[in-house]
């Protein structure tokens, strides 16, 4: 049965000791096999749980005893191995990777504000009864300082990359404003995202 989360356990090291003397042959040929214990995450393991595990075998006899001795001499070596960290590790990584997208993202949109060009589109958010609604802009003209914007149609009860086989900017409602008021509208995260180079798929170009 595949549980989602769990306890597991791993081999994290493996020594062939012949410096001490097994007590019941008088060999000196002995396995050292070090296990730990890990929480894991759909067989993915999350960290170490539990102390270290040794398990002994004397090869010419079969002895099972564990020797404080040899785990004393073989505890300074064993290393828990990077696996064992892999969710955190792969969290991290995701989280560092989504940071420095963020950041592009956030210069990218205060680059395109502060020269905003002919033909972007804006994706606009604001807050309605405690629902998130999505709307667009697009900028037709710039002269100097001065854009002459649209709105589209429709207003969106969710996030969209482009507007629907249905929706398109309204010839008639043009709207003037200054470069400034961009860079108001990104300061009060109402700018979700701005698209430049888009193609016919998108909708963008429909303007009735």
């Amino acid at each position: 049965m595949l549980f989602i989360f769990g306890i597991r356990m791993a081999r994290i090291g493996r020594y062939f000791d012949r410096d001490h003397i097994c007590y019941h042959c008088n060999a000196s040929d002995r396995e050292v096999l070090v296990y730990r214990s890990y929480f894991h995450f759909c067989l993915i393991p999350v960290f170490p749980a539990g102390s270290k595990r040794w398990e002994m075998r004397c090869r010419n006899c079969g002895d099972e005893t564990v020797l404080e001795s040899v785990v004393e001499t073989y505890q300074g070596k064993v290393r828990t191995p990077v696996y064992l960290y892999s969710a955190i590790i792969l969290f991290a990584g995701l989280a560092i990777s989504w940071f420095f997208w963020n950041q592009n993202t956030q210069r990218q949109k205060m680059e395109w504000v502060t020269h905003p060009a002919s033909g972007d589109v804006y994706t606009m958010t604001r807050e309605e009864n405690h629902q998130a609604i999505f709307s667009f802009l697009k900028i037709i003209a710039v002269n100097g300082d001065s854009l002459t914007v649209l709105h589209n149609h429709w207003d969106y009860g969710e996030f969209v990359s482009r507007l629907t086989a249905d929706d398109y900017f309204v010839k008639e409602d043009t709207v003037w404003m200054k470069q400034k008021d961009l860079r108001r509208m990104l300061d009060k995260d109402e700018i979700y995202s701005i698209d430049r180079n888009y193609g016919e798929g998108s909708g963008f170009n429909r303007i009735k």
